[in-house]
């Protein structure tokens, strides 16, 4: 396989290319934020039996990560340099206008965490059920944790409440090769490319956390199907990303929560999620997570979208 690495500009972006010859219509997308030194595992452990492309946003961490991305020797990769934090979603939508004007090949892409690890041939695999259900927009696996425990096995919603449900088992009646489920996992899981542009992809407002929930909604009132496939597995070391910065996933997941459902949920949740947490935070004595949790109400009722810091 011939390659070649050169500089150049993509919508006044830097960029760093890795240039190959593929017959591949799957693009891996990963968004980094100061987790370079997460990606040789990663893509070691990102073994397909058709070929595959490698698109990583790097999310304007620190010219040294972007640096460790530069050294990857993986021909199968090519490296998007954004000059600000687009955040989750917006990392994801960068990547797909770049691949639908570079790229036109790609019919799937797949989206991967920096902190996953995939299992040989599970795309290809996920790609046969898609293919296989002309209705389905995308297809995630089951997910456990890195002690093999499970975290994700599909989710629900409960509108009223505006929550979010993580099915943590694989149910007992339902060890078949895949079904129907209300939400997918952003940790994992394969596109229609076709499907996603149609739905307008992914919600920048959100900048990250609910972003699943929302697009899922917009597929799903289109008339698409989420999928989960419990036979296929990978492995997740949980929120390595936010570990360190609690006190912005609070702010996200109470802004973002109303973003999305506040026109759904009933007066009773709003007020009972509110005071359940506020007073959580503050009996723990995480009066940042207290603060931030108020003001990602506040932020949405006064309109905020976007990154918190902008």
């Amino acid at each position: 396989m011939n390659r070649y690495i050169h500089l150049v500009v993509y919508s006044g972006v830097r960029l760093h290319i890795v240039v190959m010859k593929t017959d591949s219509n799957i693009l891996i997308i990963i968004v980094n934020y100061k987790t370079s030194h997460l990606m040789p595992e990663l893509l070691h452990s990102i073994i397909e039996e058709e070929p595959i492309s490698i698109l990583i946003v790097d999310n304007a961490s620190t010219p040294e990560t972007f640096d460790v991305l530069c050294e990857l020797n993986d021909p199968r990769v090519q490296l998007l340099a954004s000059k600000q934090n687009l955040g989750f979603t917006g990392g994801i939508n960068y990547a797909l206008r770049y691949a639908a004007d570079k790229m036109p090949h790609i019919k799937y892409f797949f989206l991967l965490n920096p902190d996953a690890f995939s299992c040989p041939n599970l795309i290809t695999n996920l790609k046969s059920i898609l293919h296989e259900n002309p209705d389905a927009a995308c297809v995630s696996p089951q997910i456990v944790h890195m002690d093999g425990s499970p975290w994700y096995a599909g989710a629900l919603i409960n509108y009223p409440e505006g929550k979010v449900l993580n099915i943590p088992n694989v149910q007992p009646n339902r060890q078949t090769e895949y079904y129907e489920v209300d939400v997918f996992s952003g940790c994992a899981a394969l596109f229609d490319l076709a499907k996603v542009i149609r739905a307008g992809m992914f919600n920048q407002e959100l900048f990250m956390y609910y972003d699943e929930a929302d697009f899922s909604i917009k597929l799903k009132n289109l008339g698409y199907k989420i999928l989960y496939a419990p036979v296929y597995k990978l492995l997740h070391d949980v929120s390595y990303t936010t570990k360190h910065i609690s006190h912005l996933k609070t702010y996200y997941m109470t802004r973002n929560k109303f973003i999305v459902f506040g026109n759904l949920m009933s007066l009773y949740h709003k007020i009972y999620f509110m005071a359940h947490e506020l007073a959580f935070h503050l009996k723990n004595r995480r009066f940042k997570n207290a603060y931030y949790h108020l003001r990602g109400y506040v932020d949405y009722k006064k309109g905020k979208s976007g990154s918190l810091f902008s």
